[in-house]
């Protein structure tokens, strides 16, 4: 299962959040079922910020968005920081991986 989150930072605070995102990532690989977590910044926006991650199984996702890095970003204040959000879950239709 792939999900794509993409925020937009509060004007002026999209440092802040790509910090606070991070923290996020670092802790976050470590869950069980983890496959990929990257965090991606536009060139063209930096408020612009996007999640592309691989889970396991949705199981596995939605544990991630009940666990400790989720809560401990929220707790921290860092939610705040985001302007706008949309969280996207996909099915892979296509692989571009050269042969």
């Amino acid at each position: 299962m792939t999900i794509v989150a993409i925020t937009t930072a509060a004007a002026g605070k999209e440092d802040d959040l790509r910090v606070a995102q991070e923290k996020l990532v670092q802790e976050t690989v470590k869950e069980s079922g983890c496959l990929r977590y990257e965090l991606h910044q536009s060139l063209e926006d930096r408020r612009v910020l996007v999640f592309v991650e691989s889970w396991e199984s949705e199981e596995h996702w939605k544990a991630h968005m009940q666990g400790a890095p989720i809560k401990l970003f929220h707790a921290s204040g860092a939610s705040n920081l985001i302007q706008d959000f949309s969280l996207f879950r996909m099915n892979l239709v296509a692989n571009g991986v050269p042969a």
